[in-house]
């Protein structure tokens, strides 16, 4: 009998066997002779098939140790080593683009069905092609920020601790590629430039196709502005593949742009030797990114003192019972401050780890990309400046959201009745929120609250989490950086004493260059404080 979803050499081999045995007579014994030494070949083919079957298996068992031994090692601390960007893109693409192979590898007969099914059970759970361009992109974004080399990053030596395998010339290539699907250049040619280094070096082991690499590299070289470049790339391409039309075509379109530059003089010709001109690869951006804020956004991210701090020498660390609140008597609270004007301070162990693991737990659940007010719509969007995961949680969910609350007007005096509920944030690979206020600007969204509630006065954040690298809350106009310390808060007031917005409070959250960044805001809004914080006739 026949098992159904042999491999088609089984099936082959089985159809040749039922020509030999439905011959219709038997009656010449050269016939039978002949069957003989068909069963002979029969029988080789059945052993070049086990064969083949064997050495499925084997790379099917090899694929089994590598999920089991890549599984136990990240298990021992998942959160670190996901955190880890590259770690994070080596195991999404496993799961992505290196599926398809994995599915092939397992023949579709009645036992790896099993597999295949239980394959499909768990798809839904697994990361897809949005969670992969969503981890290169994010690697693109922190290369910008912290500025790391193609090098440093694949050879995953681009944070201190919590180092990653080096990346593959494949591996680099499909950056390449992504940049390039989004006409990034500048991106393009640094990750094809690392491909191209590396599937030299890899030679015949890479997966990587060279004569593809030089494809995209001469294309990107070209919009870059760097022509003979580009010719010189084109024409290592043709040695690899002397006839490839779009290769031929590209060449004589490159050698006439370079005699039309010479002609006009726009270009210095290339001296007698050959030596190629310094390549030119300038990083595209928007207006708001080449401007001047977001470049101070990404020097502060970085550690660089941008802006001298006037109060350096006043600033002070010390326990504070805000008044002698009956919750803080016998607690004092531990204040470091960080600016004077605005003040800005960052309160310590003002959450236990016991109450943080209680607030992840209830808010992970409910996670979902977070959003932000669109001023010309007035609704909540996402928003690609924004890359985060959110929940909003209510006192009355759970006693140690309403504790948390009671320790927030404790420690600031101000009153929570129309403070809006404790917003949960997980910061994940490259998780960022650009240079922005919390209050809302009279010039152009003062819809954003309502008369009843009013404007936010104050903004809490608590930080759950330290961060290995990056994740900085950074003040843009001012200059100040407050490193992300778990279980401490830092606070500030939005509005001045007069009501009005406060714009050097514009704040940001840097990129999480390794680790996982989870904080917690509380906005607090003007209703209610009219006994706590009067207002004043001036802005001082």
């Amino acid at each position: 009998m026949v098992m159904a979803g042999c491999s088609t050499i089984c099936a082959i081999l089985l159809a040749s066997l039922a020509a030999v045995v439905h011959c219709e007579v038997f009656s010449a014994l050269a016939t039978l002779t002949d069957s003989l030494h068909r069963e002979k070949v029969l029988a080789h083919g059945l052993r070049q098939y086990v064969e083949l079957e064997q050495n499925r298996l084997q790379k099917v068992l090899a694929l089994a140790d590598d999920y089991d031994e890549h599984a136990d090692r990240a298990l021992v601390n998942a959160e670190s080593y996901i955190a880890n960007p590259i770690n994070a893109y080596l195991f999404v693409k496993k799961f992505t683009s290196e599926l398809p192979q994995t599915q092939e590898l397992v023949s579709s007969d009645e036992n790896s069905r099993l597999f295949l099914d239980m394959l499909e059970e768990h798809r839904p759970y697994l990361p897809d092609n949005e969670d992969l361009e969503g981890v290169v992109a994010a690697v693109l974004r922190l290369q910008d920020t912290y500025e790391l080399t193609s090098q440093r990053i694949a050879d995953g030596t681009f944070t201190p601790i919590n180092r990653s395998p080096p990346l593959t010339a494949a591996d680099c290539y499909q950056f390449g590629v992504h940049a390039h699907d989004r006409q990034d250049y500048y991106h393009t040619l640094l990750w094809m430039e690392e491909a191209h280094t590396r599937r030299l070096r890899e030679a015949s082991n890479s997966t990587a196709s060279l004569p593809s690499i030089l494809d995209y590299l001469s294309f990107a070289c070209y919009n870059q502005g760097n022509l003979r470049h580009a010719k010189y790339l084109t024409e290592q391409w043709i040695k690899l593949e002397p006839n490839h039309d779009r290769a031929l075509s590209n060449l004589i379109y490159f050698n006439n742009e370079i005699e039309k530059e010479e002609a006009s003089k726009l270009e210095s010709k290339t001296g007698d030797d050959g030596v190629l001109p310094p390549l030119k690869n300038k990083r595209t951006a928007d207006s708001y990114r080449s401007g001047a804020e977001f470049k101070t956004y990404e020097a502060l991210c970085r550690g660089e003192d941008v802006k001298p701090n006037p109060y350096v020498h006043k600033l002070r660390c010390f326990y504070t019972t805000s008044g002698d609140h009956p919750l803080l008597m016998l607690a004092p609270v531990k204040v470091e401050e960080f600016y004077l004007d605005p003040y800005i301070v960052l309160y310590h162990d003002v959450i236990s780890d016991k109450e943080i693991k209680v607030m992840k737990e209830i808010s992970t659940p409910k996670l979902a990309r977070a959003t932000v007010n669109d001023p010309a719509t007035g609704k909540l969007v996402t928003a690609h400046y924004r890359v985060s995961k959110s929940a909003w949680l209510r006192d009355e969910m759970h006693p140690t959201v309403q504790t948390l609350s009671n320790r927030i007007s404790a420690i600031t005096h101000l009153s929570m009745e129309k403070a809006e509920d404790l917003q949960i944030q997980n910061y994940g690979i490259g998780g960022q929120y650009e240079p922005h206020c919390d209050h809302a600007r009279r010039t152009r969204e003062m819809d954003t609250f309502s008369e009843d509630e009013g404007n936010r006065i104050a903004t809490w954040m608590f930080y759950f989490t330290d961060v290995d690298a990056g994740g900085l809350t950074v003040f843009t106009q001012i200059g100040a950086k407050i490193p992300p310390v778990k279980g401490a808060a830092a606070f500030w007031h939005n509005l001045k004493p007069d009501g009005e917005g406060d714009d050097n409070t514009r704040h940001a959250g840097c990129p999480v260059l390794s680790g996982s960044k989870w904080v917690a805001n509380k906005w607090i809004h003007e209703r209610g404080q009219e006994f706590m914080r009067p207002c004043g006739l001036s802005p001082n």
